[in-house]
C-alpha cells in the first residue's frame, strides 16, 4: 500500500475526530446558552404592561398600549431539540443584533393609547375611552391562527388596516452557523409575498423594494414575509377588497399589510376583524388556510416538480412514521421510475469501458497524428455501437427532478428534529459524519466502475482519484436529509450500474 496514502488517511481520520469534538462541544455550549435564557424567561417574564395569551399551539405576547403582538412562539416546534427549551420565535426582538419583527392594525389616521380591560387564557381586550376604540386579540379555534378585531363606537373615516412590521435579517431563532446547518438556512428565500385574484405568487426582496413601494389590489387574497420554516401571513377574505402593500424601510423597519377599501355608504368603518397565521410551512396544512399559500414554501425553479414530491412523502410517512424512512423509500421509487433512462445510460458506460483498452492503444499508436487518432476512434465507435455521450442526455433528463428533491428537502419544516436511527434532527448536519464518509466511499466505488477517458493525463487521473473526498466534504455542512438521500441515491446507482456492467460483460477484466 503507498505509504503517501496511509498518512493521508490518518490525517482525514484524525481531523474528522477532532471536527466532531469540537462541533459536539459548540453544539452543547449553544444548548446551555438557550436553556440558562429559558430559565431566566421562565421566571422574570414580562413586566407591566404586557397581556400575555396561550394555547397549546401558540404563546403570545401582546403590548398594552399600542396593542401590537411584539412575540409568537410555537410552543411546538422548540429552539433546541431538548426538554426545557422555549418555542421558536416568529415575531420577537434582540437587543443584541438591533432584530424587530411584529404585528399591529387598527384604522389609518388614529393612533388609540389602550388600557387593558379584559384578558383570558386565549383572549385579550383593549380599550382606548378617549377616542371610543377597542381591540380583542384571540387564539381561534384554527390552528396557529390569532384573530384580531379593531372597533370602534362612532365609526372612523379611515381605513381598517394590518401590518406586518420588520428589519431585514435572518429569523431570530434560526441558526445561522454553518455547522448548524447554516450554509442551507442562509439560502432560503426572504422576502415580501403576495397572492392577488390576478396573480396567485409574487415575491419580492427587502432590498428590492424600491421608493413607493409595492401595491395591490384584489378581492380576497394575502400578504406574508416569507422566511425558512415558519412564518406569519395576513389572509384575506372574499368578502372585502385589500389594497395590498410592501413599503421600503422607514427608520430601519420594513412595513408590509394590506389596507380594506371602505364600501360603507357613510363611508364610516365600525369594525373590522384580521386573520393572522403565526406557525409552520407545512404544505399540507397552508392548502387548508388561503389559496396558493402554500407556494410560500420556495422550493426553486423546478417547485412544480417539488410539490408533488412534497406530497407523495408526505403520503407514504403517513404509513411509516418516519421522515427518514419516507426520504429512503422515496429515493428507492425515484430510481425504479427512472431505471429504463438510467440502464440506457449505464448500458453506453459499459460499452465504453469495454473499448477502453482498445483506445488507448489507437491513442498509443498514432501519437503524432490526431486526425489518424479520431478518425480510428470514431471508426471503432461505428464498428461497436458505442456513443461517448450516450450517458449524458438520461442524467440531464433525470437533472430536473433531483434538483426539485433537493429544494424539496432543504425547506421542508417536517425535517426539523425529526430522528432516525441515531440521528435526532435531519435538518442539520450529520454530527457523526457518517453520511460524508459513506458517500466519499460509495463515490470511490462509482468511479473504479467508469472508464477512464483513453489517455488521459497522469496528474488529471490522480486529481480525480480525490474528487470523492473534495465531493464528500459539501455534506460536512449540509443538512443530514440530504446526506441520506446521496447516500441512498448512490448506493442504488452503484448496484444498477455494477448489474449494468456485468451484465453486458464489461466487469470481465
Amino acid at each position: 500500500m503507498n505509504i503517501r496514502n496511509i498518512y493521508w488517511g490518518l490525517i482525514i481520520v484524525l481531523s474528522g475526530l477532532l471536527l466532531f469534538e469540537w462541533t459536539s462541544q459548540k453544539r452543547e455550549q449553544s444548548i446551555d446558552s438557550h436553556l440558562d435564557y429559558a430559565e431566566f424567561f421562565n421566571t422574570s417574564g414580562y413586566g407591566d404592561g404586557y397581556s400575555i395569551i396561550e394555547n397549546d399551539k401558540l404563546f403570545v405576547v401582546v403590548a398594552t398600549r399600542t396593542g401590537s403582538i411584539i412575540e409568537t412562539r410555537l410552543k411546538e416546534y422548540p429552539v433546541e431539540n431538548v426538554k426545557g427549551s422555549l418555542g421558536f420565535r416568529v415575531f420577537g426582538s434582540s437587543t443584541e443584533t438591533a432584530f424587530n419583527y411584529y404585528f399591529k392594525s387598527g384604522f389609518t389616521g388614529m393612533n388609540p393609547v389602550y388600557l387593558l380591560s379584559e384578558v383570558g387564557d386565549s383572549f385579550v381586550v383593549l380599550e382606548d375611552p378617549e377616542k371610543n376604540l377597542t381591540k380583542r386579540v384571540s387564539l381561534s379555534s384554527q390552528d396557529y391562527e390569532i384573530n384580531i378585531l379593531d372597533s370602534s363606537k362612532n365609526g372612523e373615516s379611515g381605513k381598517s388596516f394590518a401590518g406586518l412590521y420588520r428589519t431585514a435579517g435572518r429569523p431570530l431563532d434560526l441558526k445561522s452557523d454553518v455547522l448548524s446547518g447554516g450554509m442551507m438556512n442562509n439560502g432560503s428565500y426572504l422576502g415580501v409575498a403576495i397572492s392577488t385574484d390576478s396573480a396567485p405568487y409574487e415575491t419580492t426582496k427587502l432590498n428590492q423594494i424600491e421608493e413607493g413601494g409595492v401595491q395591490n389590489l384584489s378581492r380576497s387574497g394575502w400578504i406574508a414575509f416569507v422566511q425558512k420554516y415558519f412564518f406569519a401571513a395576513l389572509l384575506g377574505s372574499g368578502d372585502y377588497i385589500y389594497n395590498f402593500y410592501a413599503l421600503p424601510a422607514e427608520s430601519g423597519l420594513y412595513r408590509m399589510g394590506y389596507t380594506v377599501e371602505n364600501t360603507s355608504a357613510n363611508n364610516l368603518v365600525y369594525e373590522h376583524e384580521h386573520r393572522l397565521y403565526v406557525g409552520p410551512k407545512v404544505r399540507k396544512d397552508l392548502m387548508q388556510k388561503a389559496d396558493s399559500l402554500e407556494l410560500s414554501i420556495e422550493m426553486g425553479w423546478f417547485w412544480f416538480l417539488a410539490q408533488p414530491m412534497v406530497l407523495a412523502m408526505d403520503w407514504i410517512n403517513g404509513y411509516v412514521d418516519n421522515w427518514g424512512l419516507t426520504i429512503v423509500i422515496f429515493t428507492i421509487l425515484i430510481k425504479l421510475v427512472f431505471w429504463p433512462v438510467t440502464a440506457k445510460s449505464f448500458s453506453s458506460m459499459a460499452a465504453m469501458r469495454k473499448l477502453t483498452p482498445e483506445l488507448n492503444e489507437i491513442k498509443e499508436r498514432y501519437k503524432d497524428d490526431p486526425q489518424k487518432t479520431q478518425a480510428e476512434t470514431l471508426k471503432l465507435f461505428k464498428k461497436n455501437g458505442a456513443n461517448p455521450l450516450g450517458g449524458c442526455l438520461p442524467v440531464l433528463i433525470q437533472m430536473p427532478f433531483f434538483i426539485g428533491f433537493f429544494f424539496a428537502l432543504r425547506e421542508m419544516v417536517e425535517l426539523r428534529h425529526s430522528d432516525f436511527v441515531i440521528w435526532s434532527d435531519l435538518s442539520v448536519p450529520d454530527p457523526y459524519f457518517i453520511f460524508p464518509i459513506t458517500f466519499a466511499i460509495l463515490m470511490t466505488l462509482t468511479q473504479r466502475l467508469n472508464p477512464q477517458p483513453a489517455g488521459m493525463d497522469p496528474t488529471q487521473a490522480q486529481v480525480m482519484k480525490y474528487m470523492p473526498v473534495i465531493f464528500s466534504m459539501f455534506f460536512v455542512v449540509m443538512p443530514a436529509a440530504l446526506g441520506l438521500y446521496m447516500v441512498v441515491n448512490t448506493g442504488i446507482q452503484l448496484i444498477q450500474q455494477a448489474y449494468m456492467y456485468k451484465k453486458s460483460g464489461a466487469l470481465a477484466d
